[in-house]
């Protein structure tokens, strides 16, 4: 770690970083895990075992279409994949089924916050709990209030937040297992925002933000602005403001620093340019208080892997996925990785889950679209790789 450290100590060197494209391995085509095809589900690394949890297999919505809600229920069912072992298991299924949820692993427990369907039977918000040693899953009480909410964990706990304070101060949330209950965090020192999200460095919780402002983005850029939460003493301290636009991409702690690994910028267009660009990512020392840029962006991109498209971030042994097209930054080289296609990419294919295997990148599943077909072919295939050839 103290080399990882040091490496990413100086991302923020301009004349430093490139691309490699090509220089991770093939994608391997996995055994099928013993689940049926299906879209959307939620994949979790629990340190040892990805899980595969939920999904839908009703008739898909093509690309781009306004559907109604399906009249079957979602999936509740799983699996786990050892990726040192390459084998798969079946878990117990969950007390709810979902298609839309995220989720989180705090010591041992995987915790699903599903979000719920509205007209689609058998799919209300739900807050879950998964017991990995245990194979079995409990419902939790939801977070409290009406604003749409998110998850987060540190090192102990669970922590749901609001993704916009934009109509009423609504309190962001942690959950104690113990008492099996929510309690509020105290207020934060940032004025009214939109696009909140929360990131764990490793010693503090630290909130992201856009400010509230008549027209943002119109006239000047809407930048991100943070704070930092003690949670400890409770107390917050304001985090100088950024020069980021923040878009794109999900917070990676590494070495106490948090990483967005968000690739592209933008200069507001010929009416009301902004007078330059400014990057959708950056990183933050948030003990320091200071902002560096990430390192360059790929040069000489190959157009199918999507010159702008960032895919997530690895630095050792750690990594989080939220693509499998486009790009991937090894934090620890400070350089850009091409991710290869996978498989015939010709046909439109949607809805893949893909999930965090160590530094690796499983994916699976989804709907393949052929030629101008509106009905889509569900998938149960698995594939896994890794960005440094094994």
């Amino acid at each position: 770690m103290v080399l990882v450290a040091a490496a990413l100590a100086a991302c923020g060197d301009a004349d430093s970083g490139g691309s490699k494209p090509g220089s991770g391995g093939a994608w391997e085509r996995l055994p099928d895990p013993p689940l049926s095809p299906r879209e959307t589900g939620l994949g979790l690394w629990t340190g040892s075992e990805v899980l595969l949890v939920g999904g839908s297999d009703a008739d898909p919505c093509p690309p781009s279409a306004s559907c109604i809600a399906p009249g079957e229920p979602p999936l509740r069912d799983g699996a786990a994949f050892d990726p040192r072992l390459r084998t798969w298991r079946q878990i117990a299924p969950a007390p709810v089924g979902f298609s839309f949820g995220e989720g989180v692993v705090v010591r041992g427990v995987a915790y699903v916050l599903a979000h719920g369907e509205v007209g689609r039977p058998d799919a209300p918000p739900a807050f879950l709990g998964y017991r990995v040693a245990d194979d079995d899953w409990e419902e939790l009480p939801l977070p409290s209030g009406d604003g749409d909410r998110s998850i987060v964990a540190t090192d102990e706990q669970v922590v749901a937040f609001t993704r916009s304070d934009e109509g009423s101060e609504t309190p962001d949330l942690v959950f104690d297992p113990a008492a099996n209950a929510w309690s509020e965090l105290p207020d934060d020192p940032l004025p009214r925002s939109f696009d909140r999200t929360l990131a764990w460095s490793g010693r503090e919780l630290v909130l992201f933000a856009h400010e509230l402002v008549p027209q943002p983005g119109a006239r000047e850029p809407s930048l991100v602005i943070a704070a930092a939460l003690d949670l400890d003493s409770g107390q917050w301290r304001r985090l100088p403001d950024s020069e980021i636009l923040g878009q794109g991409a999900r917070w990676f702690e590494l070495a106490g620093r948090l990483i967005l690994p968000a690739l592209g910028s933008a200069d507001g267009g010929e009416v009301g340019n902004w007078g330059r660009p400014y990057p959708y990512g950056g990183i933050l020392d948030p003990q320091r208080g200071e902002w560096s840029d990430l390192p360059e962006r790929p040069r000489e991109a190959d157009p199918s892997t999507g010159e702008e498209l960032a895919a997530g971030v690895f630095a050792g042994r750690d990594a989080d996925y939220f693509g499998y097209r486009g790009w991937i930054l090894d934090a620890a080289a400070r350089e850009w990785i091409a991710i290869p296609p996978l498989e015939d990419e010709d046909p439109v294919i949607t809805g893949r889950t893909v999930a965090t295997a160590g530094r690796d990148m499983l994916v699976f599943g989804g709907v393949r679209w052929a030629g101008r077909s509106l009905r889509g072919e569900l998938l149960n295939d698995a594939w896994i790789w890794s960005p440094r050839g094994g």
